[in-house]
């Protein structure tokens, strides 16, 4: 923060500003340091039903780029026992 606003020491921060004013100032910074973000057009996931979200992340699966969530069997196979209270 110290780096886009002089005054805005970590004393500063963590004794006079809220989170609130943080994330402002950190926000408005950004935007005058590197430009506000374009619309990606329709590369986003932003706004989305369930089933369209369902079926990119079963693409990332069959393109390996993500791994499916272990089953409970799969981690009872790979750790033993694990309803150990």
């Amino acid at each position: 923060m110290a780096l886009l606003y002089p005054w805005a020491t970590k004393e500063y921060l963590l004794w006079e500003m809220s989170i609130g004013q943080i994330i402002m100032y950190n926000n408005i910074g950004s935007e005058q340091k590197f430009g506000k973000a374009e619309p990606s057009g329709g590369n986003t996931l932003l706004g989305k039903s369930h089933g369209e979200l369902s079926a990119v992340r079963e693409q990332m699966i069959q393109d390996g780029l993500i791994e499916r969530e272990p089953t409970r069997k799969m981690l009872e196979e790979k750790y033993g026992d694990i309803d150990s209270e």
